[in-house]
This record gives C-alpha cells, structure tokens and sequence, in this order.
C-alpha cells in the first residue's frame, strides 16, 4: 500500500486538502452526509484525527489512531468511547472481525507503547472537537505545533 501524501511528516498539504486526499481514497467511508448529525460529526472528527496523525484506513491505522484519540486528543476515552453508543460503529467492528481486530491490536502493542510516549511529549492535545479550525492550516505547520510525530 503506497502511503498518501497526507502520511509524510512534512506534507504541505493544508487539513482540509489531506481530507479531500483522504476521502477520495477512502471511497469505501460511511458517508458521513447519509448519517445523523450527531453521528455524522463524530465519523468527520475521526477522519481529520486520521489526517493529522498520519493514520490509514487499515486495521493497524485504525489500532493506532483509537490510541491517538485517547492519549493525544481532547476526546480522550470518555469520547471515544462515545462512538460505541452508536450502531454504525458496531456494525463496522462486527464486520471486520472481533477476532481479527484482536490479532492485529496485539500485533501494534510496541506502536502502541510508542504511540502513547510520542503523545506525553506533544505540547498539547489535538482539539478533537474544534478540528474545523485548522482546516486552511498545513499539516507539517500543524504537526509542529502539536509536536504529532507521525509513524
């Protein structure tokens, strides 16, 4: 899988471009526009947490942005554990296999032990919720701000 422009450290790319890369390489996305409101923003946030930090849409990048979000973003695991309450998110884990979600999750635990040094050293979380802000912003400006490291 050749990465996307969006995955280098040092992409020029501002957020909101990364996104547009992201979406249209990513055709197989819940949209987020055929989802209620509340669920619909909760997928966007996701998706700009994948933008920033670097992530793809594999199970791996999926391991390693949920570990984003709970160290290194303003949601935490309090909303991240909100996605839960909806079912679209459960049908997505019951469709790509507990068990396989299992085997790769153990498979990234040293990037998930690095993952959550790197977010100790951020200068601060990544506003989860206020991610719409930065969308004119380059992602190298934005990952030096926060001091994100991507792997």
């Amino acid at each position: 899988m050749t990465p996307l422009s969006y995955q280098s450290q040092d992409s020029g790319q501002t957020l909101g471009e990364a996104l547009e890369e992201y979406y249209g390489n990513n055709p197989v996305l819940l949209e987020p526009g055929v989802l209620p409101a509340d669920v619909a923003e909760l997928f966007r946030q996701h998706d700009a947490g994948h933008v920033i930090f670097g992530c793809d849409t594999s199970i791996r990048g999926e391991t390693l942005i949920d570990t984003w979000t709970v160290f290194a973003t303003t949601a935490g695991l309090r909303g991240y554990l909100q996605y839960f309450k909806h079912p679209q998110v459960n049908l997505i884990f019951s469709a790509v296999g507990y068990w396989q979600i299992f085997v790769v999750s153990v498979r990234c635990l040293p990037d998930i032990w690095r993952l959550i040094l790197l977010s100790r050293k951020m200068s601060a979380r990544w506003p989860w919720d206020r991610y719409h802000e930065y969308l004119g912003r380059p992602l190298r400006d934005l990952r030096a701000e926060f001091n994100i490291q991507v792997i």
